[in-house]
């Protein structure tokens, strides 16, 4: 398994997992690249503030897009 399908698995697990829980969690260094790699493969990825007021990623299914319309 890849690093960037270790990140795509743990986001829809744990939406708005901050950069540091997803190291510590799929042992990947460059969270941000690993981002990008998943938004290469058509995987809609966003970083948003939290209510704690860190910033976290989630994935945007494809349902919650059509619903956001």
């Amino acid at each position: 398994m890849t690093q960037t399908e270790r990140l795509i698995g743990f986001l829809r697990d744990n939406p708005q997992a901050t950069s540091l829980e997803i190291t510590l969690a799929c042992n990947i260094v460059n969270v941000t690249g690993r981002v990008s790699d998943a938004r290469a493969q058509g995987i809609d990825v966003v970083c948003e503030r939290r209510r704690d007021g860190r910033q976290g990623y989630r994935i945007v299914e494809a349902a919650q897009l059509v619903m956001a319309l």
